[in-house]
C-alpha cells in the first residue's frame, strides 16, 4: 500500500479474526494496522495517523470500551467501532456514550455498510477538496479537520 492509504487500527485478541478482517479491510482501499490487545493498539496509535479503529469488545489486558476511551485521547476525532461477540444493550448504550458505533460479530452485514460509509466519506472530502486525483491520505486529513470545525 502507499503512503496515502488511510490506517484502520483493528484490535483483537483473536488472530483468526484479525487476518481474516484484515484482508477484507485491504480489499476496501484502506491500510489495516493490527494489535492484539489495547496496549498495543495505545502503542501503535501513538506512532501513526489513524482514520479509525475497529475494537473487540473482550480482550485480557483491557476491554475495548476503555481502549476505544484512550484512543480517543490520542485522536479525538477518531472513528471508532466496538465489535463484540458477546453485546448487550448496556454495551450498545456505553459504546454510544463513547460516541462508538456498535456491531455485533454475528451480524457483520452492518459493520461492513460502516465501512463503505468511511470510503464514501473519503470520496466526499477529496470531491470537496478538488482531490480527484485520489489522495485517501489527504482527504482523511481534510475529513478530520471538517470534524473539527
Amino acid at each position: 500500500m502507499t503512503e496515502e492509504t488511510p490506517f484502520i487500527l483493528l484490535v483483537d485478541d483473536e488472530k483468526k479474526f484479525l487476518d481474516t478482517i484484515s484482508d477484507r479491510i485491504r480489499l476496501k482501499g484502506f491500510e489495516p494496522l493490527l494489535a492484539s490487545s489495547g496496549a498495543e493498539a495505545l502503542e501503535i496509535a501513538r506512532r501513526h495517523e489513524i482514520y479509525a479503529a475497529v475494537v473487540d469488545l473482550k480482550m485480557p489486558d483491557m476491554d475495548g470500551l476503555e481502549t476505544i476511551t484512550r484512543l480517543k485521547e490520542i485522536h479525538p476525532s477518531l472513528k471508532t467501532v466496538l465489535l463484540t461477540g458477546f453485546g448487550d444493550e448496556k454495551v450498545r448504550e456505553a459504546a454510544e456514550a463513547i460516541a462508538s458505533d456498535y456491531f455485533e460479530k454475528d451480524r457483520m452485514g452492518g459493520f461492513w455498510n460502516f465501512i463503505k460509509k468511511l470510503q464514501k466519506t473519503l470520496e466526499d472530502s477529496m470531491a470537496a477538496a478538488g482531490m480527484s486525483d485520489g489522495d485517501p491520505k489527504g482527504a482523511a486529513k481534510i475529513s478530520k479537520k471538517k470534524k473539527g470545525a
